[in-house]
Order: structure tokens, then C-alpha cells, then sequence
């Protein structure tokens, strides 16, 4: 576990001591792109599965039954969609597989919507969780979080990945070192940017770096130019949702080696496919972004 996770030799020596001996709620706090949500997601895999690499890997794919994750579907956590009707339930729940179920909330900074109603639903399950259930909160802004929230929480936090590091893992995995040098500088310490921006990102960075140059002031050229990055886009994000039709067919492939009764596999396939439909969304937005 921890193997994707680079230069957070702190913060991952702090989770491993931490599932030998799991508390109730753990703060992770750290930028995006950190690592922290690669750590987020290995610590569960330790509390649910330490020692068990069917489990492990699993819960890296986001496909542990017992190893829920959550983001706002809106700007920020609704008290009665996200928490009342989805977080709330899935804490109570027992857990399938393994001894105690794990939730993972993302962006946790926005459970502090309007009046706080949101952070406010939680306070009582992060003070008295069901005794077989870890709530893990992840967020970049904890000064966003009330402080009764922070407060409930074991604390881990988590620094910016230096350029150096970045360098070092790209040209490890391949990526010439100049090329390795300007994705890493380019990255805001983002590992995951990083090798975007040493592949497939940065040549999506070029045909929006290319389009100033090419405009002649006509009509015709404009619509084509667009229908050119938008077509970059498009082929980006269709990378995205392949990955997503294969873990899928995994998923549909599991349930059925394990004898999954209907009803739990289609709950457990609905959370997946809501996972699947953020994560295309942020991705397209941030291809966008990058121009």
C-alpha cells in the first residue's frame, strides 16, 4: 500500500501506526494532487484488508463494498441529499466483507454549506460512530471545517510534492529528464499532473498553445480550430471513460465470482456509476482548464 503516494514519508509512517490502532474520524489535510487522496484510499485499505490483496485491490479500485467514498454532487455537501440520505445510512450500515466499514469524504472543507447544516448532521457520527465504522474527511482548506468538526478528528497532514521528487519519479517511470523537469515544474506538486502533462495532457496543452498562431481572422478558420480542441478534449476524456467500462466489467466480473446477492450488487454498481460520473465531469473540466 502507500506505493503511489511519493514524498509523504511522514504522513504515510503516521496512517500506517494509525491502522494498527484505528480511531474513530482522521482528518487528512493537504493539497490536491498531494498524494492525499492515494494515501486516503490505502489506509482504508489497510483498515479493511491489511494483509489481503484481493481486499487491497479492491478497495484501490474503488470497488471494496466496505470502503465507501463521497463527494458533493453540488457545491458544496447537502444535509439531507448527501448526508441525511447517503452518509448517514452508509455509516449505520454493517459492513459486508470485512470487520468495520471505512467512508472516505472528499472536499470535506464543503460540509460547511449554508448554516452549516451539513457539518452540523455529522457532528453526532463523528463524535458516537456505529462501533465498526472509520470516517476519514480529506480536504485542502481546513480552515473551512468548524472547528467541532476538526476537533473529532485524528489530524494528518500532508505537504506539496517538490519539483525534485516529481523529476525523479518521471524519469524513473521513462520520461526524459528535460521533458520530466518541465511537467514537474508545470504540476503545482501534483504527481498525477505531472505524468499527465509528461504524456497525453501535454500534447493537449499544445494544440491550445498551437491555436493563437493559426487564427487568420475568418469565421471558417475559428469553427475549425474549435472543432480541433474540442476534439482534443474529447479524445482525452474518452481515455477516462474506457478506464471506467473496464473497472465495471471488473466489478460485474466480481460480483459474481463471490456469489453477490442482486440487491447488493446493484447498490454497490449505482455507487460506482455515480464515482464514474464525477470523475468524467472533473475530468472534462480540467482538460479545459489546461488551456
Amino acid at each position: 500500500m502507500f506505493s503511489g503516494v511519493v514524498g509523504q514519508d511522514r504522513a504515510i509512517d503516521a496512517l500506517r501506526r494509525a491502522a494498527a490502532r484505528p480511531s474513530h474520524a482522521y482528518l487528512l489535510v493537504g493539497p490536491p494532487g498531494s498524494g492525499i487522496e492515494e494515501a486516503a484510499r490505502s489506509f482504508a485499505a489497510l483498515l479493511v484488508g491489511a494483509g489481503d490483496e484481493r481486499a487491497q485491490g479492491l478497495v484501490a479500485r474503488g470497488l471494496h463494498p466496505d470502503v465507501v467514498e463521497f463527494e458533493p454532487a453540488a457545491q458544496s455537501y447537502s444535509v439531507k441529499d448527501d448526508v441525511r440520505e447517503r452518509i448517514l445510512p452508509e455509516a449505520a450500515r454493517a459492513p459486508v466483507e470485512a470487520d468495520r466499514k471505512v467512508l472516505l469524504l472528499f472536499e470535506a472543507e464543503k460540509l460547511r454549506g449554508a448554516k452549516n447544516e451539513a457539518a452540523n448532521a455529522m457532528l453526532k457520527t463523528l463524535e458516537e460512530p456505529p462501533p465498526r465504522t472509520v470516517v476519514v474527511l480529506v480536504t485542502a482548506a481546513p480552515d473551512d471545517l468548524l472547528p467541532t468538526i476538526q476537533s473529532r478528528c485524528q489530524l494528518v497532514a500532508f505537504e506539496p510534492v517538490s519539483d525534485d521528487t516529481l523529476r525523479d519519479v518521471l524519469v524513473r517511470e521513462g520520461i526524459d529528464e528535460s521533458r520530466a523537469l518541465l511537467a514537474a515544474g508545470l504540476s503545482g506538486g501534483q504527481l498525477a499532473r505531472a505524468r499527465a502533462l509528461a504524456g497525453p495532457l501535454g500534447e493537449l496543452r499544445a494544440a491550445f498553445a498551437s491555436v493563437p498562431a493559426r487564427v487568420d481572422g475568418t469565421g471558417a478558420r475559428a469553427i475549425a480550430l474549435a472543432e480541433e480542441v474540442d476534439a482534443a478534449v474529447e479524445a482525452a476524456a474518452a481515455a477516462v471513460a474506457s478506464r471506467h467500462a473496464e473497472e465495471l466489467a471488473e466489478f460485474d466480473a466480481e460480483m459474481e465470482r463471490h456469489g453477490y446477492s442482486d440487491r447488493d450488487a446493484q447498490r454497490l454498481r449505482r455507487r460506482i456509476d455515480e464515482r464514474h460520473k464525477r470523475e468524467l465531469r472533473r475530468a472534462r473540466i480540467d482538460l479545459l482548464l489546461e488551456g
